[in-house]
């Protein structure tokens, strides 16, 4: 029978990281001195060579041994656990993780034609010069770019030999450079850009013009640099540290006055003292029970414990109350009495006139005999209460009547039919050149107060938001993929804005709005418009897994806007034909509201499959923690959500993580 406690290993005098071949040969030399019929007169040989034949059988064997190292290495780590729980220091660590935010920098290296016009006066620094050189003093006046070639952060074989055989050009370029860069549609887009390491290997000066002493030219050739993106990124680390008292002490006399103190765990494990303590011992003191009275004034006497010597306390003020009788309604009646009486006075006093008489009753009773004035006194006061919340009860009833019998007409919001208007060339009234998609709306806030404008958006622009879209190169499931979509939808987009800005702007300044107040007419009006779900596909059930898609799609008021790539309508799109889903929404308010440079945040999450609208602004509720900073979740799908309202089934923030952010 093999027996895992043994030591196997030390029984054939082999290392555990032996080979096979190495532990056939030490059982084989052990077998040999040890076998007992080389030893006749040995006899205790026998019982060590059965613990040599059990340990070649199971080290020798593949699987036997495979499970008596799993063995060793759990009875280790059990040791070293029972050694960590033994040692004192472990009951004052804690491990916990910590989220960090750090930074790297990422390089995109450029290539392409560059264009540095110059201005160079005449500088006779060298007058003995017997060539006659002539020097200027160069000044650029503007630099312009095209980029032909981005590499992201690793370089091709060209730009290393370009680095290296070429310096950066000497001259003192403004910056940041005036760029264009040719996207996949070889289209422009111009760009602001700090170039790094600007070189030109092969620099060529053209129209060159000479006026009394200056020199003017354009500087060209091909260039090559970098630009550099500073990027943050999250980073989890886990912190073991110490904390708390290491249970040791020390102790000195000085002056005859006992001090102590105790020793601290640092964070680092390390121990340090903590700061002298003097050992203060106060005696005793006991009340004896007496107690001297002066007027209104009275001290109370005490026995010192140590002297067994009696000390009186300080003069202390204690004005007398003549006692009073106040029979079974005690002084908790009395409050609760006054406290009706005011209350009373104030809002039933002119529908209960009729009662003051009876107020006056109690008083005049006085007059009578104390045993009997007890007595109606309570009996008037049970009555008064008792007439008291039948009043109550009247008035209540009837605001409620008056309430219910009322009608409460609010305007409904509306939202008319987009209407088309015909943009005609000035020159030409015969020539249409482009349409307006006109929309009129009317929509009340969380107050309840009505609002009312005009938008319009240019059949081109919807044209050309639509064709960015559908030739936008970005792939790819991920959050980053999603990020990057969103970003280019807004920047596309974020000029094309004006009349719905315009519509924004005059009803904030006729209505004088804050800030707080703006956001929520603007937030209103976005939920306003019918929820519409926004679909990459067919809107049909059957091509979609997820639950609330196929659960939306079969009810009877579904609305939705199918084949649009990824899944969402652009800013443009939306105002244009007023279908938007959660992402559609939040991506219009979040352009609009980064336009007004307020401090939001776009909110996504996958977990959730929700995007929702993130503002740095003091409303109450559930919020994102962002840089000490608290992004208040709103949600824009619902009508009526004020911010700060997060249901139930989204709430964990955990799953939350910011996509845009303004600032």
């Amino acid at each position: 029978m093999k027996d895992f406690k043994k030591d196997y290993y030390k029984i054939l005098g082999v290392h555990p990281l032996a080979s096979i071949d190495e532990v056939k040969l030490a059982y084989r030399k052990q077998a040999k001195i040890y076998h007992p019929d080389l030893n006749p007169d040995n006899p205790e040989y026998e019982a060590l060579i059965k613990e040599i034949n059990e340990a070649y059988e199971v080290l020798g064997n593949k699987d036997e041994r495979y499970a008596y190292d799993q063995y060793l290495l759990n009875k280790k780590a059990h040791q070293q656990e029972q050694s960590a729980s033994q040692n004192p220091v472990n009951k004052h660590k804690r491990t916990y993780t910590k989220t960090t935010t750090k930074t790297r920098e990422e390089k995109t290296y450029l290539k392409g034609k560059i264009f540095i016009k110059y201005r160079g006066k005449h500088d006779e620094r060298d007058a003995e010069n017997i060539l006659r050189e002539t020097f200027y003093k160069i000044k650029i006046t503007q630099t312009d770019a095209i980029v032909e070639q981005m590499l992201r952060q690793h370089l091709s074989e060209e730009f290393k030999k370009v680095f290296a055989k070429h310096k950066p050009l000497g001259l003192n370029i403004k910056q940041p450079v005036s760029c264009q860069i040719l996207d996949q549609h070889h289209i422009p887009r111009d760009y602001k850009l700090h170039l790094i390491d600007l070189t030109i290997p092969d620099p060529e000066i053209t129209n060159v013009t000479k006026h009394e002493n200056e020199s003017f030219g354009t500087i060209t050739g091909n260039f090559y640099c970098h630009v550099k993106e500073i990027k943050s990124y999250k980073e989890e680390v886990i912190v073991e540290e110490c904390f708390g008292e290491t249970g040791e002490t020390e102790q000195k006399i000085e002056n005859g006055t006992n001090y102590f103190r105790k020793a601290y765990y640092n964070t680092d494990c390390s121990k340090f003292w903590g700061n002298w303590v003097a050992e203060v011992t106060r005696p005793a003191y006991r009340a004896t029970g007496k107690k001297q009275t002066s007027g209104n004034y009275v001290r109370h006497a005490t026995t010192n414990s140590d002297s067994k010597k009696t000390e009186w306390s300080k003069w202390k003020y204690e004005p007398r109350v003549a006692p009073q009788n106040n029979g079974c309604l005690g002084s908790v009646g009395n409050i609760l009495g006054i406290g009706a009486i005011i209350f009373f006075v104030i809002f039933f006093i002119p529908k209960l006139a009729f009662l003051l008489p009876l107020i006056l009753i109690p008083y005049l009773l006085n007059l009578m005999p104390f045993r009997f004035w007890t007595w109606i006194f309570r009996i008037a006061f049970v009555l008064f209460g008792v007439i008291f919340s039948m009043a109550i009860i009247s008035t209540i009833l009837k605001s409620v009547n008056k309430r219910a019998g009322q009608t409460v007409v609010k305007p409904k919001p509306v939202i008319e039919k987009p209407k088309y208007t015909p943009v005609v060339n000035p020159q030409s009234a015969d020539k249409i050149v482009d349409t307006l998609i006109n929309h009129h709306m009317i929509w009340e806030d969380y107050s309840g107060k009505t609002y009312e404008g005009n938008f319009s958006v240019k059949k081109s622009d919807l044209n050309q938001a639509h064709f960015y879209k559908q030739n936008l190169d970005i792939s790819g499931n991920s959050e980053n993929s999603y990020d990057k979509i969103i970003f280019s939808l807004k920047e596309n987009d974020k000029n094309k804005l004006s009349s719905l800005y315009s519509m924004f702007d005059s009803i904030r300044t006729e209505h004088k709005l804050s800030s707080m107040s703006f956001a929520e007419i603007v937030v209103s009006f976005v939920q306003t418009i019918p929820y519409t779900l926004v679909l990459p596909e067919d809107c049909d059930a059957q091509y979609y897994q997820d639950e609330f898609t196929t659960k939306y799609l079969s009810s009877p008021d579904a609305r939705c806007d199918g084949f649009e790539k990824y899944g969402i309508n652009t800013p443009i799109e939306f105002l244009a034909n007023l279908n938007g889903d959660c992402d559609t929404r939040t991506l219009l308010l979040y352009t609009i509201f980064s336009h007004y440079n307020y401090d939001v945040a776009l909110l996504s999450s996958s977990h959730y499959s929700h995007s929702i609208l993130g503002i740095n602004l003091p409303y109450d509720g559930v919020a994102y923690n962002y840089n000490n900073q608290q992004y208040v979740f709103w949600e824009t799908t619902v009508q009526n959500v004020k911010p700060g309202v997060l249901s139930d089934e989204i709430s964990n923030t955990d799953y939350w993580r910011i996509s845009l952010k303004s600032n």
